[in-house]
């Protein structure tokens, strides 16, 4: 299986079919237009793998399915960031990788597109990680006060882990959309994404991990790292993710 032209036309479709319902936005409730955009996504998966007759096993945010044997797993987060996109509040992305097992120390592909510009993160194993086709790479080290830092305080703060992060650091960020944090690690738009909640999926991050991995970046998942993660819908857990291992390990010399 091509996983890269796979992962690109499951991204154009997923696309093309969120798009077409965006202007909806206003016209109901946000929760329903929330649920909207989830089938949209959801459906265009389904379609394209039922299309191209590709063995698969779903493991979706919004459900699980299996194609033909199903040999290859697909991790999918079909909206990450849907409240964002409900509102019209950037970013919202899409997020997918291919993986031999349902291990994230299988993934062999990952893929990760923002609905608002098109742009889209790619990884192959091996290969490196490229943005709209071109190489990146994460930032150089910077003192985490000086840093500019992601992270995820929203449903479940824990206030005693992130108290003293946040107040040792000078610029701040919650984008609301994990999948959309750990690449901007990966490029170096960030220069670090914590979230210490327990509470993220590894749908939300299984692409944007392998990405940051590829680009040469560091994270750790429930304080291990390059920690493995079982690929299910289950499966919640922490996760650090850095520019450089010296980064990654101030941050965990502020949590202790």
């Amino acid at each position: 299986m091509n996983h890269k032209k796979l992962l690109h036309t499951l991204s154009e479709n997923i696309q093309s079919k969120v798009l077409t319902v965006t202007p909806q936005r206003g016209t109901m409730p946000t929760n329903k237009f929330k649920d909207l955009l989830d089938k949209q996504a959801q459906d265009a998966i389904i379609e394209t793998l039922t299309k191209q007759k590709i063995d698969a096993t779903l493991i979706s945010e919004e459900g699980d399915k299996v194609f033909g044997t199903g040999e290859y797993i697909i991790t999918a987060d079909p909206v990450d960031g849907t409240s964002n996109l409900s509102r019209g509040f950037p970013p919202a992305v899409l997020s997918l990788s291919i993986a031999t097992e349902p291990h994230q120390s299988k993934v062999d592909a990952g893929i990760v597109t923002n609905f608002y510009t098109g742009e889209t993160y790619y990884a192959e194993k091996d290969k490196g990680t490229t943005l709209d086709g071109y190489p990146v790479k994460p930032s150089p080290y910077i003192p985490y006060r000086h840093g500019l830092i992601g992270m995820d305080i929203s449903k479940d703060p824990k206030l005693e882990k992130t108290t003293h992060l946040i107040a040792e650091s000078r610029h701040i960020r919650q984008e609301g959309c994990s999948a959309a944090s750990l690449c901007h690690v990966a490029s170096g738009v960030l220069d670090a994404h914590i979230d210490l909640r327990g509470i993220v999926r590894s749908t939300d991050i299984s692409a944007g991990l392998f990405i940051i991995k590829e680009a040469g970046g560091v994270y750790s998942i429930n304080g291990e790292l390059f920690g493995d993660l079982p690929l299910t819908r289950e499966t919640r857990c922490t996760v650090i993710a850095a520019n450089t291992m010296r980064l990654h390990d101030e941050i965990l010399e502020l949590i202790e």
